[in-house]
Order: structure tokens, then sequence, then C-alpha cells
């Protein structure tokens, strides 16, 4: 368990969980928001836990497959400052349900995350931009790539809040059960996935200087610029949650049926009903029992919010510069704390420590 997820060496991402911002106006003009705080939430790999729904996608040597909980009504961003480190500039593709968080471009089918650059026509209609990108059909400006860049990023500002709009502002990414309120649920209907896809492009060469890591970046908020908003203690949201006694939740050894409902004791008053598989485990010879996480569980969708200050960066490098294919990629699973809990309850799996040396005598 961790904060980061990684693919290979510097190729990494910390997803944040700080609260929600809430819009606000000057008459009927809406204001941008600074940037919510740091707050990193724990990530899990789910090859190594049994619990996972059958569904979720698995690692590979190109590929990490995480999954971390979520909470409705709280914010979301996305952290990339670790691919400054690396020693080729890097290029990420982001898919946040489906969506190109950048273009509002569907990104699941036949359109995979892959970099794409818009300097001449319109992706969409084909027609010639006016001055700036403008597409006289879509009505709005284009940006000049769908990815961030290590090549057009400030130094250590390489980090995504929200969806990106036509006017160049960002709305905060919010976890929301209101299927209506879902970028992705409102574009692309049931294409849509509960899950969030990131693709790492490298440049075909090595950059001539590499920045040296700083070991104390993550004790500072340098996301938010204002060290009294860095969160020293991750809210409880982001791991285990105990019941109202500060007892773990007990489960029952009755089977339940598919189409019934277990309501949770935990004492936060947002949680509400879940559902359950009727599969139960035998765990030794107490006859313990444990369920399955069901596949059907809580849908959560992410949503754009309130405005925040923030800009996605072009780039000003060519496509040539980068390699065709990514380096590696990341895909984040996100459940709601129950389903989280009943995961890690099940367990992690159990690797064989000697290895090779197993049955054999060892030790001085």
């Amino acid at each position: 368990m961790s904060e980061k997820m990684t693919i290979k060496k510097d190729l990494q991402c910390v997803l944040n969980m700080p609260e929600k911002i809430q819009s606000e106006f000057d008459n009927e003009h809406e204001r941008s928001n600074s940037l919510p705080p740091y707050a990193p939430a724990k990530a899990y790999p789910v090859d190594e836990y049994e619990g996972c729904p059958a569904n979720w996608m698995h690692g590979s040597d190109m590929a990490s497959s995480y999954f971390l909980g979520v909470k409705e009504n709280y914010g979301m961003w996305l952290d990339f400052n670790e691919c400054f480190y690396h020693t080729h500039d890097v290029a990420v593709v982001i898919s946040i349900q489906g969506i190109n968080p950048i273009t509002g471009q569907k990104m699941v089918g036949n359109n995979p995350l892959r970099l794409e650059q818009y300097h001449k026509k319109c992706p969409i209609h084909g027609t010639l931009f006016k001055q700036d990108r403008f597409c006289e059909k879509c009505g709005f400006k284009w940006p000049g790539q769908n990815y961030l860049a290590t090549t057009g990023t400030p130094e250590m500002k390489m980090w995504l809040d929200g969806f990106r709009s036509s006017d160049g502002n960002v709305r905060q990414y919010i976890i929301t059960e209101d299927k209506m309120r879902g970028v992705a649920s409102q574009m692309i209907g049931e294409d849509r996935v509960f899950a969030i896809g990131i693709a790492y492009y490298l440049s075909k060469k090595k950059k001539p200087n590499v920045i040296k890591r700083q070991p104390e970046r993550l004790t500072k908020d340098y996301h938010a610029g204002s060290s009294a908003m860095f969160w020293d203690q991750p809210p409880a949201y982001m791991g285990y949650i105990p019941d109202s006694t500060g007892t773990p939740l007990v489960l029952s050894m009755t089977t339940i049926s598919s189409s019934e409902n277990c309501r949770s004791s935990f004492s936060n008053p947002d949680v509400i009903d879940i559902q359950y598989d009727r599969t139960l485990y035998q765990l030794g010879p107490d006859l313990t029992q444990k369920i399955k996480v069901n596949e059907s569980t809580k849908k959560l969708e992410i949503g754009a919010g309130a405005l925040i200050e923030q800009r996605v960066y072009d780039d000003p490098k060519l496509m040539e510069y980068w390699e065709e294919k990514p380096a590696g990629m990341i895909y984040i699973n996100y459940c709601d704390e129950i389903t989280l809990k009943k995961i890690l309850d099940q367990g992690r799996r159990a690797d064989e420590k000697d290895g090779f040396m197993k049955g054999i005598k060892v030790g001085g």
C-alpha cells in the first residue's frame, strides 16, 4: 500500500482527495478558486488482493493497476510531478471514465489513450481553424493537444484538478452518486467506465539535464502554495474506517441474497446501502466466512465542479518529438468506502517469502 502509483521508474501518479470546493459568484459571474490542498489517497495493487472484482484491469510489465476508495461530494486532483525527474521528457494522456478531461473526446473503444495535437484542423469536423484554434462549427477554441507534458508545463506544476473548459479554465473533479452530474455519463452514457486511465509517453531522446529529486517536496503543500492548507494527517475516508464503537465491521455467516441490501454500521451518515453477491468463502477450521465484493456495488461518477485557477500548457514540441507508443500505463479503479473495506478485509495475496529456497535448509 502506498500513495504513489508507479509503472517503471519515475512514471508515477498520486491521486488526491481534498474537500470539494464550493462555487462562489460575484453577481452572475462565477469566481475562480485557488488550488485545493495536497491530500494523497492510499492506493492498492489490484493483483495483490483476491477480493477485487473480476472486471477490474490487471497489471502487466507495461501497465500497473491500482484501486482506492473515494468519498461522495469530495474533490479530486492528479499529481504527475514525479515525471520531471525522468531521464526523458514525459507526456501524460488521461482518461476520466473514458473521457479526455482536456478535450472532452471519447477515449474508450476504438479511440485508445494516444497522443494528439491540434494545430490546423478541428479533430471533430476536419475544418481549418480560425485564429487561436477557433472552430466555427464547435463554437470554441481548441487546446493545442490532449495531454500534459513536461516540455510546456512549468517545473513542478504538472497536475490536473479537473475538466478543462473551452475558455481555458478548469472545473474541479468531484465525486458524485448523481448519474446526471457525471461528465462521462452525460457525454458517452453506457460506454463510460468506472476507472481512470493514464498513458505515459517518452521523448525519443533523453533530456540534456535531469532535475534533481527533492526529498522534502512531499512534506510541503507545493500544490496550494500555503503550508497552512496542508493536511498533515490524512482524513479518515482515505483508508480504514471503524464503526461507531471503534470495532471493525463483522459480517454475518448468513448467506445474503444478491437482491438484498445490508446496511453498514459505520458511523458515517453519508454511507448508504450496498449489495453483495451470494458467493461465500470458507477461511479455515473455524468456518469463518466472508463475502465476495459484488461488482455491481455503488456506482460513483466524476463530475465537473467549481472553477479552479489552473492552466493546461501547450506543448512546444511537435509529434515527431515523442515516441509513438506509451512507455507504460496506470489504471486506477475507484470504489466507495464500504467496498474498499470489504476488499481489504479479504486479505492480501500470500506471496511465498522464501521463493525458490522453500523447503530447503537455510540459516546460519
